[in-house]
Formats: C-alpha cells, sequence, structure tokens
C-alpha cells in the first residue's frame, strides 16, 4: 500500500474508534487504491491516492453504492468501466477528511 494512503487510513481509524466503531481496511491490487468498511454499519468506501499537478500527493474518497455496484459486476463491468460510469453514482466522492463519519 502507497505510504500516503496508509498514513491516512491509519487517521481514519483512529477516528474511527473514536465515534466507537472499528474499520476494517482491504488491500486491492493496485497499490494506490484501498477499501474500508464498517461491519456495524455494512457500509464501503474506496481510497485513493493520487498525485495533483504540482505532483503532491491527494487524496480522495468515494463511497460505494453497493447496490448499484452488484449490479454493474452482474452486468459484466469491470472496475475501469465502473468508475467510467459517473451518472450511474456507483462511487460517490465524499470529503476524504470525513470517511470515519460517512462509514458510521
Amino acid at each position: 500500500m502507497n505510504l500516503h494512503l496508509k498514513k491516512y487510513i491509519l487517521k481514519a481509524k483512529g477516528k474511527a474508534i473514536r465515534l466507537g466503531f472499528r474499520l476494517k481496511i482491504n488491500e486491492t491490487a493496485y497499490d494506490t487504491i484501498a477499501l474500508v468498511s464498517s461491519q456495524s454499519s455494512e457500509k464501503v468506501a474506496m481510497t485513493t491516492v493520487m498525485a495533483d499537478t504540482l505532483g503532491d500527493a491527494r487524496i480522495k474518497a468515494y463511497m460505494i453504492n453497493q447496490k448499484k455496484y452488484n449490479w454493474a459486476k452482474d452486468e459484466g463491468f469491470s472496475f475501469n468501466q465502473m468508475i467510467a460510469l459517473i451518472e450511474e453514482q456507483i462511487f460517490i466522492e465524499i470529503d476524504p477528511q470525513k470517511l470515519a463519519n460517512h462509514l458510521l
């Protein structure tokens, strides 16, 4: 996992613990993407790190609409195709600083 992403996730885990629940982290085949979930609420988010125009690391977070994700998966869409389906709102961008709150 990318170092910037790991630091971000550790902060989010700490915030979740302060809010009274634990986050589960699943690494993906991509070094810059991780899945974060809450077992108590069954919500899942995707976190990613990318470079901005100046080359600095920038964290983005997306809630995953599981119903729409499962539909797209069942229809045979690849992960990259799902990301391109912006109008379907499979991945909904959220404020990365509020990740724990969204998973509560």
